[in-house]
């Protein structure tokens, strides 16, 4: 049997029309018109008259590329783990967009730990590890110094002790005409611990819920200071506030990222994990900010279900009893605790920039949710299971885990799954892993050596130097499966293991077959409701048709379940 070749058109561009995968310069002589006629699939001896477009566009694979590199040996990690996962970026490059000036791109990032010893300066005996911000600010020096005052006042209104600003050396002359007319000036803050945080647990945890709620204040504040402006200086982002983890991220090529941010290229850059990611816009402009990874995910896909799932999150926020809140007090560990997991923090922008907004991408939505359950005692990969549920009915390799299918059934009524296609790579800083949705359409490989280093990224070969002698295990993620790896023990986990170890932690089970109520099937009456012009009313006032009548509604009313279409 001969099989033959077919293209495959992609599925979806960059909205910019200037933003093209791969320089576009080369386009003209690389791939010449002949050589692009569509091949059948069937067996035939008449050429195809069939043109189906620039070998550019059609034979290129791209969808983002995204991964992780950890080894968790040594206090601050080791320099090595950011120069493999750039490398691995710069082998992303292919899975990006590229703008027209050949050089600026959709963006490209890195997050990592903290790099302590670069930041020697701003650390002290008492303060050790100080809360770091990345924020990109207004190039007009007027626009930012009032900004940093803000920035300063915030800080200082909610007990951060300010330790000072650092101004991000880059190098400019790298960067492409479209990224050199949008690039923001680029600082760092420092800010240390409140003292009345004195009971905060071993982890932190009541320090950083106070970085990210000072950070939710920062715009609000703006906003009441008249400080926001509609031009393309005007933008104030920050791009991470943590004790933990921080992101370095622009509007550049993946080759790029490293010349521009010269702390990257400084051996004191230490770190136990590196999130790489490489960014093809598919639904957005290109924008500095909107360059992955976010604040703690970064993201290949699209999520398909956004509108339901920002109108479900503004739903569940409104649900919540605010009484017994103190929305004001940010630094106490008890109130903020009790803040991000009892109170609505949507609905009040005179206190905090709200939570979710149709203004922002799907990937900052999505990564908005996850930092506040981060941040409400569930662990990142148990936040990401509820988010992101696997197809977890009559699964076969969940057949041996009911603790698994009772959480999922649990969340299932608390959370509306976020689905993509996506493949998602998460850190908050104590662990750090990567899930993939029930689609399974985003590809997804790992391996583990035998120092204890683990690659995660979405091609296989992308490591320099790998010597495949030193493998100990390789594998993939299939749908809804996820990997997981503990940063402060090295522990890795595959896809049953981190989910069970999850599940257990509560008898979601029990609580389950205690809880919930079962709506059995009702007998209506067959004698009409409304009558004919009544109905017609309604059905019009309601936006339905004549195809949502006859191909909906009277299938779910003879089949008893919600119909299913298919856009083919």
């Amino acid at each position: 049997m001969i099989v033959y070749k077919t293209s495959w058109i992609l599925a979806s561009l960059a909205t910019a029309s200037a933003f093209v995968p791969l320089s576009p310069r080369s386009v003209s002589n690389t791939f010449p018109q002949e050589q692009t006629k569509l091949q059948m699939v069937f067996r035939s001896e008449q050429e195809s008259n069939m043109f189906d477009g620039p070998l550019a566009l059609t034979k290129e694979r791209d969808a983002c590329g995204v991964g992780f590199v950890a080894n968790t040996k040594g206090e601050f990690g080791s320099h090595k783990v950011l120069t493999d996962a750039l490398s691995a970026l710069d082998c992303m490059e292919h899975r990006g967009g590229c703008g027209g000036d050949g050089v600026s791109g959709d963006g490209a990032g890195v997050m990592t730990q903290i790099p302590w010893k670069l930041f020697d300066d701003f650390r002290s005996d008492n303060c050790p590890q100080p809360g770091v911000g990345m924020v990109f600010l207004p190039r007009d020096e007027e626009r930012r110094n009032s900004v940093k005052k803000v920035i300063e006042d915030v800080c200082s209104e909610n007990e951060l002790g300010f330790l000072g600003w650092r101004e991000v050396p880059v190098d400019k002359s790298v960067l492409g005409e479209m990224a050199l007319a949008a690039v923001p000036s680029i600082w760092q803050f420092f800010v240390k611990a409140p003292e009345r945080l004195v009971n905060d647990d071993d982890a932190r945890d009541g320090f950083e819920r106070t970085l990210y709620l000072v950070r939710r204040r920062f715009d609000v504040v703006r906003k009441e200071r008249d400080l926001m402006w509609d031009d393309d200086d005007g933008e104030a982002y920050v791009a991470s506030f943590s004790s933990r983890t921080i992101v370095y991220k622009g509007m550049v090529q993946s080759c790029v990222l490293p010349q521009f941010y010269k702390d990257l290229a400084n051996s004191d850059f230490t770190t136990k994990f590196a999130i790489y990611h490489r960014r093809f816009s598919t639904n957005t402009n290109p924008r500095w900010p909107l360059a992955q990874p976010m604040r703690c995910v970064g993201h290949n896909g699209e999520i398909n279900t956004l509108l339901g799932n920002v109108n479900w999150i503004k739903a569940r926020e409104s649900a919540k009893n605010n009484e017994a809140c103190e929305l004001e007090d940010l630094v106490d560990y008890e109130s903020s605790d009790n803040i991000v997991m009892k109170c609505n923090t949507q609905d009040f922008p005179s206190i905090l920039e709200p939570l979710v907004d149709l203004g922002r991408s799907d990937s900052a939505n999505l990564d908005g949710v996850f930092d506040l359950m981060c941040k409400s005692r569930h662990r990142a990969p148990c936040a990401l299971m509820a988010l992101v549920p696997a197809a977890y009915m009559n699964a076969p390799d969940l057949a041996d885990h009911p603790e698994i299918t009772d959480f999922y059934k649990f969340h299932g009524g608390l959370l509306e799954a976020w689905d993509g296609p996506a493949l998602l790579v998460y850190s908050d800083g104590k662990s750090i892993g990567a899930s993939l949705d029930r689609n399974g359409l985003r590809p997804a490989r790992y391996s583990i050596t035998n120092d204890g280093s683990v690659y995660m990224m979405s091609e296989t070969g992308v490591i320099p130097d790998l010597d495949e002698s030193t493998i100990t295990e390789k594998g993939r993620l299939g749908p809804g499966q996820m990997i997981n790896v503990d940063l402060d023990s090295g522990e890795f986990k595959d896809n049953i293991a981190i989910k069970s170890e999850i599940a257990s932690r509560h008898p979601y089970g029990e609580w389950i077959s205690k809880e919930r109520k079962d709506i059995e099937k009702m007998d209506f009456d067959e004698e009409r409701f409304y009558g004919e012009e009544t109905t017609t009313f309604a059905q019009s006032t309601f936006g339905w048709g004549l195809e949502d009548i006859g191909m909906q509604i009277a299938d779910m009313a003879g089949g008893g379940k919600e119909n299913t279409h298919s856009l083919g």
